[in-house]
């Protein structure tokens, strides 16, 4: 299977629809259609991770979902938890961050 510009374009839409054991799965059966060494070819070509391509070749072969990281983790992200995180950093930094006006 010839990755064109165009395929590549279309993998990319529908990865980013994806989620957990269904990009895994989509993921696997994308590199099953590439053929022999689809795994390194989608790692340099489309930029996947070789383990999760793993992880959806197993979940294809027993039809079992494995559980991610996040699963069952109730914690709220960070940027959930410190919705002002990124200014207050930014504020901190900024009065250090200036170019010395004589550029020494």
């Amino acid at each position: 299977m010839d990755l064109t510009q165009d395929v590549r374009d279309l993998i990319h839409a529908a990865t980013k629809r994806l989620k957990g054991p269904s990009l895994r799965r989509f993921m696997a059966d994308v590199v099953r259609k590439l053929g022999g060494g689809g795994q390194r070819r989608a790692q340099r070509e489309l930029g996947w991770d070789r383990g999760t391509i793993r992880k959806g070749e197993h979940e294809l072969r027993t039809g079992i979902d494995c559980l991610d990281g996040r699963s069952g983790n109730p914690r709220a992200g960070v940027d959930e938890r410190l919705p002002t995180l990124k200014a207050d950093i930014r504020n901190i930094v900024e009065c250090w961050s200036q170019t010395d006006p004589r550029f020494r």
